[in-house]
């Protein structure tokens, strides 16, 4: 294995992945190397990440037990899951769901990611959904936008938001470890 070989790139992709972040200045490995403690209990040294990602010379080869700890931080096993994983990208998925176009209008949900948000959604009908409450996301009230499936431990993707007659690009809610909670308030419930 290289340190450009298509294993180790893949990687490299996920950790900055589940990161959250590209790993780009000296402050972003520090970072990583805490986030990763946290994560999964084990240290893995700033200086070590930084060769890995060529961000200082020289490069050396990473070890194996290097590479299992960087796949344990993304959610695999091992570095030859996460290898199997890139030979086999596409899986059915099986979580916990809420599917939109069920939802009648009126119906509450309550979304979590991480770090710290929640955010209350209003649904409108026909997969559209209205902000109630943005709490500390990007989101604001009033927002419109549409979702099809909602996947807890999955991103919530949002081809587009409308906000105050403008159209805004797309956006991630819970990039980095996905939804971590859905609740539903039907209308009579409330």
């Amino acid at each position: 294995m290289t340190n450009n070989s298509p294993e180790l790139q893949f990687l490299k992709d996920e950790v900055a992945r589940t990161f959250g972040s590209r790993l780009e200045t000296a402050t972003d490995f520090d970072s990583l190397s805490v986030s990763i403690e946290a994560r999964i209990g084990s240290l893995i040294s700033v200086s070590t990440l930084k060769r890995l990602w060529g961000y200082v010379h020289p490069q050396a080869r990473p070890r194996m037990s290097t590479l299992d700890l960087l796949a344990q931080y993304t959610g695999r096993d091992t570095y030859a899951a996460l290898c199997r994983d890139l030979l086999d990208t596409s899986a059915f998925i099986s979580a916990e769901r809420v599917d939109a176009a069920s939802l009648g209008p009126g119906t509450e949900l309550q979304l979590s990611w991480m770090p710290d948000r929640t955010v209350r959604i209003e649904a409108l009908g026909d997969k559209r959904f209205r902000v109630l409450d943005p709490g500390k996301s990007k989101l604001r009230k009033g927002d419109e936008f549409e979702a099809g499936a909602i996947l807890k431990g999955h991103p919530l993707y949002i081809d587009c938001i409308l906000r105050n007659g403008s159209t805004l690009p797309p956006y991630v809610a819970g990039r980095s470890g996905g939804l971590t909670e859905i609740s539903l308030f039907s209308p009579a419930s409330q």
